[in-house]
């Protein structure tokens, strides 16, 4: 981590996580209580002007909803903008870093309006990316810093400086949450984290408590929307997505007549929707399954199962037959504040929220002088899970 002013704490704490469906953020502003952010995840180029009047035209939305950047000549939309008024899609194709600047700053922009900070602040980042695309994180971060200096938004130029960055693989935040509960038992146990999202599926293996670099793969349940959208046609893939979630197991007709195009044949399309989402969910556990069993140590080797990310409560049911004897600790058994579960994400905030438990540990302790100035690294354990315990009952 960089290295902190001592003499009083980063203006923003931020932790992020370029979710698929969605960035979400844990911000804490100048030490207080922590607030829950959550952005679309759009992303597309657009022209400076054509920008500014579609901001106008917004009027009084949420910032959310009317972010844009601008970096030297490059300007994006990002979130709900990039959506409704470009008809931009989630960018599942890139990986999560190449948007990553984008994402973070508009995110900063948002903070900046709903918290009325000023024009120019100081902030501590910490970022969620998968394990297959950790090693970008060494090249996002002089990216972010140069850009976090300077950028346009809709309410003029932001200046934000960078005084702290961390960045780790998807299930890092579990996984610290997860060690600080178990103590001494981790070095002794052979663990697999196994993070499920919209775009992604992921593996992390800790071996008596040594993690490895992680896999991952592009079997998030956005590949079983994409075999449901070659079965039919006429859908819009977000409202299909919610709608499938919604159902669950439950495939009934109620469930999937707001997203039919057609009014005199519904029927018979709700029918095939429904048979689609039917097959193509049995299709895709199977592929998953096969995944998993390549990835993951033996079960005769694993102690225990992490299971997180949205997709894994859509999955809940085929998950626990996938692995009757091993032991699962879903969502690592985090629970999250109520305060922060305004936008009802739920378990899907289980990771970033983790994640920014342990980064305001680090960085308030940085700040006070008892971490490792270089590393960023908190003092002795059990000062350490005081912290965190107070922390997390806050």
């Amino acid at each position: 981590m960089s290295r902190l002013n001592k003499e009083r704490l980063p203006d923003v704490i931020l932790t992020l996580d370029f979710g698929g469906s969605g960035t979400k953020g844990i911000v804490q502003i100048k030490g207080g209580r922590p607030y829950s952010i959550w952005m679309e995840p759009a992303v597309i180029e657009a022209t400076k002007t054509s920008l500014g009047f579609q901001t106008r035209n917004l009027g009084n939305a949420y910032p959310e909803n009317t972010a844009w950047v601008g970096v030297g000549e490059d300007y994006r939309a990002v979130g709900y903008l990039a959506r409704s008024s470009y008809g931009a899609t989630p960018g599942l194709r890139p990986r999560k870093f190449e948007l990553a600047v984008y994402k973070t700053l508009a995110a900063v922009w948002v903070i900046k309006q709903k918290y009325k900070l000023p024009e120019s602040f100081q902030i501590s980042l910490a970022l969620l990316l998968p394990p297959g695309e950790f090693e970008d994180s060494a090249l996002l971060k002089p990216m972010l810093k140069d850009a976090l200096i300077k950028f346009d938004t809709p309410t003029g130029i932001l200046n934000a400086s960078l005084v702290g960055y961390e960045c780790f693989p998807e299930g890092a935040g579990i996984y610290a949450m997860y060690c600080k509960n178990t103590g001494e038992a981790i070095r002794r146990k052979v663990i697999a984290i196994v993070m499920l999202g919209y775009r992604n599926a992921s593996v992390i293996i800790s071996r008596r408590g040594i993690l490895n670099r992680g896999k991952t793969t592009n079997l998030g349940m956005a590949k079983m929307v994409e075999k449901v959208m070659e079965r039919t046609s006429g859908l819009e893939v977000e409202q299909l997505t919610q709608a499938i979630v919604n159902a669950a197991f439950e495939l009934k007709p109620q469930h999937f007549y707001s997203i039919c195009t057609s009014s005199s044949h519904q029927n018979s399309d709700v029918e095939k929707i429904i048979s689609a989402v039917s097959t193509s969910r049995a299709e895709y556990v199977v592929t998953l399954a096969n995944w998993l069993k390549e990835v993951l140590p033996h079960p005769n080797e694993l102690d225990e199962l992490i299971i997180c990310g949205g997709t894994a409560d859509y999955l809940r049911t085929e998950l626990d037959e996938m692995f009757p004897v091993t032991p699962i600790e879903w969502h690592g058994g985090i629970e999250i504040p109520q305060s922060l579960n305004e936008k009802w994400l739920g378990n899907r905030l289980a990771d970033v929220w983790a994640l920014s438990v342990y980064h305001r540990i680090k960085v308030k302790a940085i700040s006070k002088g008892v971490g490792d100035k270089g590393s960023g690294r908190v003092g002795d354990k059990e000062s350490e899970d005081k912290r965190m315990e107070n922390d997390v009952s806050s």
